[in-house]
């Protein structure tokens, strides 16, 4: 298992590109270039991805995801934010 380190910087592989298409509640997409695949996703994590941009800290992008749900346990919404943030770095999407 992967570990999210939160002083650690990462960013969207090069292969991929972020699309929000602004209809509704908007669409979101992640593609994969290099494969021609992509991947539908929702608000959550689209806005998670987002934030990574190579300058800013994990840490610092918890804090932003925690702020978005301030009703919610506080532990549960970093356990969520940790859970996706290492499935994406498990499958390359962010390094």
């Amino acid at each position: 298992m992967l570990e999210v380190k939160e002083s650690e910087i990462l960013r969207i592989a090069e292969q991929y590109v972020l699309y929000k298409l602004d209809v509704n509640d908007g669409l979101f997409w992640l593609f994969d270039v290099q494969e021609g695949t992509c991947f539908n996703l929702n608000e959550t994590s689209f806005f998670i991805l987002s934030c990574f941009d190579g300058k800013t800290s994990t840490s610092e992008i918890l804090q932003k995801f925690l702020s978005r749900y301030p009703d919610e346990d506080p532990e549960k919404v970093s356990n969520d934010f940790k859970e996706i943030v290492e499935t994406l770095k498990k499958r390359n999407v962010l390094i």
